[in-house]
């Protein structure tokens, strides 16, 4: 559906933070008409009139919340629920990178890159997710693989924040594609001059410290410096990157990142269960990002991260697992109950949620979080069976305890309906598992 003028009447209308890019969080619930026009909210108020020729829809009291945002995402591996085991299986952290996500990663073609954005965009934006963060990695097929990731999001109608993992575990000439490939990126995005809220950002992309040598560090400092971006990796997923550093004579992952200029306002460094109290300190203190993957943590088994020491630039994704961001929340806030008053609590759920806002902004430079005026009109309509009222007391009691993606509706992104309950998928699914298969079998050969 293309962008058009719509008038959303008589809406329960949740905000996170005011329009203000600078704001404090603000949450507040009102009962409303919406206006969406040119991919923003034009108008908003009770009792308004459509303009000529738009269209009407009354929400007779429906929940409307803006749409989700996942902080690090790896949309390459949508495809992977269902594969065969591993032939040998893996007994520690470093064996599921080496038999599974480094197999997977080799098998992917350009095909196959484009039905893992696209399917796992639809996952995402079926839970209300319209923002994703995605961190790519396809080390036989770098070339313009962020052109077919952007693809398969913008066909689902999600926006995006690409890079490409780059990595020195395939060699100089690996390593120098990869660099490539973010280059090329950036400089795209960089020349994109088309008006209204942006669909895509750059970042520059790497795995973990203990994959890349300095001389990489170096280039990817580089890169940063010469877009004006931050960096997007992984940081301390257990204690496997801190130990391998070590025994290369490296310095500790954050100190060596650090030394290269890559801490810094707009990075963002994803799960950090290994981090102590001093790197905390230093990664809130340069103005970076910590993305919280609590349900991948645990099932990668890597350790329970020190969320109640996260910086105040914090949020939550999923890396990979799925797009429901709902989910994501409420684990984490579960896990952290499960010997005791959890370490995350209803204050932590709060910071984590709007971070995701607070990081989508400052990488967009737009308003995401707010449905007010000259926000981008980027909403979920839930359906009419929600069980409790919504308020501003209870918001953060229902996140956790009472909406899920069933009570999804229907997605708008960019002011035009992208998703309704019950949609076909925008792929051939038929060809989406050919592609799947397809994958399974090389990583076999692998």
């Amino acid at each position: 559906m293309s962008q058009t003028t719509v008038l959303l009447k008589d809406a329960i209308v949740l905000d996170y933070l005011p329009v203000e890019m600078n704001a404090d969080a603000s949450p507040r619930v009102e009962r409303c008409d919406l206006l969406l026009q040119e991919g923003r909210i034009a108008e908003r108020g009770v009792g308004l009139t459509a303009p000529a020729g738009a269209g009407v829809r009354d929400l007779g009291g429906r929940v409307v919340m803006p749409g989700h945002v996942n902080g690090h995402h790896h949309l390459y591996s949508a495809l992977a629920p269902g594969m065969p085991p591993p032939v040998n299986t893996p007994r520690s952290f470093q064996d599921v990178l080496t038999e599974i996500w480094w197999k997977l990663d080799r098998a992917l073609d350009a095909e196959s890159i484009y039905y893992s954005a696209v399917a796992g965009a639809w996952d995402s934006l079926r839970c209300g997710t319209t923002l994703v963060f995605d961190h790519h990695s396809s080390l036989t097929a770098v070339g313009d693989s962020l052109d077919h990731v952007e693809r398969g999001l913008r066909d689902a109608g999600v926006r995006g924040a690409l890079c490409y993992e780059t990595t020195d575990r395939g060699g100089p000439g690996s390593r120098d594609m990869c660099l490539e490939e973010n280059r090329r990126y950036l400089a795209k995005i960089r020349d994109n001059t088309s008006a209204g809220v942006p669909w895509f950002r750059g970042l520059v992309g790497a795995h973990a410290g203990f994959t890349l040598e300095n001389q990489t560090l170096e280039h990817l400092s580089e890169i940063c410096d010469e877009f004006g971006v931050g960096l997007h990796t992984h940081l301390c997923e257990g204690n496997t990157d801190r130990e391998l550093c070590r025994e290369r004579g490296w310095p500790d992952p954050v100190s060596r990142f650090d030394g290269f200029g890559l801490i810094r306002k707009g990075s963002l460094f994803a799960h950090g269960t290994d981090l102590t109290p001093l790197e905390l300190r230093l990664i809130g203190e340069r103005g970076s990002w910590l993305v919280h993957n609590g349900r991948s943590n645990m099932n990668n088994g890597v350790g329970r991260a020190p969320v109640d020491r996260f910086p105040d630039n914090a949020c939550f994704g999923t890396d990979g697992l799925d797009g429901n961001m709902w989910g994501e929340m409420r684990t984490t806030f579960f896990r952290g109950n499960e010997t005791g008053r959890g370490s995350l609590g209803f204050a932590g759920s709060l910071q984590f949620w709007i971070g995701g806002y607070r990081l989508a902004r400052e990488i967009f430079g737009e308003p995401f979080g707010s449905l007010d005026v000259g926000a981008p009109a980027d909403l979920v309509i839930c359906n009419d069976a929600h069980k409790s009222p919504l308020s501003e007391d209870n918001w953060l009691s229902l996140m956790l305890f009472g909406f899920h993606p069933w009570d999804v509706r229907e997605v708008w992104v960019d002011g035009a309906q992208r998703y309704v309950y019950g949609d076909a998928a925008p792929y051939d699914g038929v060809a989406c598992r050919a592609a799947a298969r397809r994958i399974w079998d090389r990583m076999a050969k692998i």
